[in-house]
């Protein structure tokens, strides 16, 4: 059946439209693993290409996502697109925190916020979750970036901020 997207789990997006660049997305999706691999990221971390679909009872679209988890942080994913926008190749990443009904009902209980149990206990874990979502993004954005050269366009024109709490500077 595949996993379910549900946007209110969204905490942190990126994503680029690359001009002309259609037919390219199996280059992003290994080009992210290879850089993944050669990132040898602790903490557990591993992905997979699996199909999503959208949350909500009535949306029967399905796609291919590169999702990257990491064992040290069981309730975050990375979650990573890239698709055919007529000519154009659409890449977009989320993270997504998506904790059990009692770790969320519990965290907001103690202080209001539904993902404070899902960051880490303390700032050296916080740190962790940080490196892993930088490292995440660079391997994605190093990707995009080898196929914009690959393809004789410029990549210094590309954004490749995030918006989030998790922000990558």
């Amino acid at each position: 059946m595949g996993l379910k997207l549900k946007e209110e789990s969204i905490v942190d997006e990126w994503t680029t439209l690359l001009q002309n660049a259609a037919g390219h997305a199996r280059f992003i999706y290994e080009e992210t693993q290879k850089k993944l691999a050669e990132s040898a990221i602790p903490g557990g971390c591993t992905w997979s290409l699996e199909e999503l679909k959208a949350g909500g009872w009535f949306s029967g679209v399905k796609r291919e996502f590169l999702v990257v988890t990491i064992e040290q942080f069981k309730d975050y994913k990375a979650l990573i697109g890239a698709r055919d926008f007529d000519v154009h190749l659409h890449v977009s990443e989320f993270i997504v925190a998506e904790p059990g009904f009692l770790k969320r009902a519990v965290a907001q209980k103690l202080g209001d916020d539904p993902l404070a149990l899902s960051r880490g206990s303390n700032i050296l874990e916080h740190q962790d979750l940080v490196a892993w979502r930088a490292v995440v993004h660079r391997c994605l954005t190093d990707s995009v970036e080898t196929l914009l050269q690959k393809l004789g366009q410029d990549p210094a024109l590309l954004n490749t901020k995030s918006k989030g709490f998790l922000e990558v500077w």
